[in-house]
């Protein structure tokens, strides 16, 4: 009597994981065009955020490669804990090159993040919008913040740096240390891009 009560409740347990498991397996497939959507637009919201005289973002099979390279491209440039996931020409209407917009993913100070980077073909760097997230409110989540961001914006450098020309986020070090990393990674990316290598 025992093993058939233990065969029951063993078909029980079976049956009840096999449905959540079709369930959830639903919900996720109803769900996962409408995130990627979401998630889509509000980079594309970025990119233009962070260049807005761009009328278009293309890519191209060069660029691409050297997204997939982009490791090595940064790593030679000196540049370590930053990929480059994403990066487009951005053009205006005619279609002429006006610089690059990027998706840069790196650590930071409480997991990874995510920043677009915009940088224009005569070296200045256009802005940064970041993307995603886990930093700690009202410290590294600051990076988000217009005070912050704006000191990227527009700045004709070839190297950002804590309290050379970027400040410190009061008591975020990290969070400061891993956006400048990064946008310092963009800077090199898209120099890297613009030489047509």
């Amino acid at each position: 009597m025992e093993i058939r009560r233990i065969i029951k409740e063993a078909i029980v347990l079976f049956v009840i994981t096999l449905v959540s498991g079709l369930l959830l397996g639903l919900a996720y497939q109803i769900t996962k065009g409408p995130i990627e959507e979401r998630e889509n637009e509000q980079k594309k919201a970025a990119y233009q955020s962070v260049f807005p005289e761009a009328e278009k973002f293309v890519s191209s099979e060069k660029i691409e490669a050297n997204v997939a390279d982009s490791e090595a491209i940064l790593k030679a440039a000196g540049i370590t804990g930053v990929t480059v996931t994403e990066c487009l020409e951005a053009q205006d209407a005619s279609g002429a090159a006006l610089g690059y917009v990027m998706n840069l993913s790196f650590a930071g100070s409480q997991g990874p993040m995510t920043m677009a980077y915009g940088w224009s073909v005569d070296g200045m760097t256009k802005g940064i919008d970041i993307l995603t997230s886990t930093e700690t409110a009202k410290m590294g989540a600051l990076a988000d913040e217009p005070e912050f961001k704006s000191q990227f914006e527009l700045k004709q450098t070839d190297k950002f740096s804590l309290d050379d020309n970027v400040d410190v986020i009061s008591g975020a070090t990290i969070t400061s240390e891993a956006v400048v990393n990064a946008a310092n990674a963009g800077i090199a990316f898209a120099k890297y891009c613009a030489k047509g290598e």
